[in-house]
């Protein structure tokens, strides 16, 4: 008899624990908002970002997502000469996190983004600008934030590995998760 108490104890629990977890699980949509800067060779500039994200959480500690980034147009002046830089592009990226209690959980990020990139230069009236496109590894840290069974909170830092280019974004996301 102690068995079927035992065995029905660790059944229940696990029913318990994978309908806690099928909570954790599921599609999400976001959006971004935050301040993207860039620096290099002299120039320093910083401005307006914003992101769309789609992803999937497999469990309270996986989740996986893909999305658009605008980073911007940071604008400096080196020597006489106005610059503008401004980016887009696409991105997949992993999350790992580990959640503190029910409210809170820490998180890595690493992804890849594709982007293309608009460098523009003037001085004297006379305007000359380049445009490229690139890929790169995505990674970051953030904290998250669970305000209710679907909505998230988001305190986010990620780099955009550009060679010889530091690119940072610090954003605020908040999530929808269905």
């Amino acid at each position: 008899m102690n068995h079927q108490k035992l065995l029905g104890t660790v059944v229940a629990g696990m029913l318990m624990s994978t309908a806690t977890h099928a909570e954790d699980s599921g599609f999400y949509l976001g959006l971004s908002l935050g301040e993207a800067t860039q620096s290099a060779d002299g120039f320093e500039g910083g401005d307006l970002s914003f992101k769309w994200l789609a992803g999937y959480s497999f469990n309270r500690f996986l989740a996986a997502e893909a999305g658009f980034v605008d980073g911007g147009t940071q604008k400096d002046s080196i020597d006489g000469i106005d610059v503008k830089l401004s980016s887009n592009g696409t991105f997949i990226a992993a999350l790992a996190r580990l959640p503190i209690g029910e409210v809170f959980a820490p998180y890595a990020k690493v992804g890849y983004v594709v982007y293309d990139a608009r460098t523009t230069l003037t001085s004297g009236g006379i305007t000359v600008t380049e445009s490229e496109g690139g890929e790169d590894l995505l990674y970051g840290a953030g904290l998250e934030f669970r305000m209710g069974d679907h909505f998230r909170l988001r305190a986010e830092y990620e780099v955009v590995d550009v060679r010889d280019v530091d690119f940072d974004i610090v954003s605020i996301v908040a999530t929808y998760q269905f």
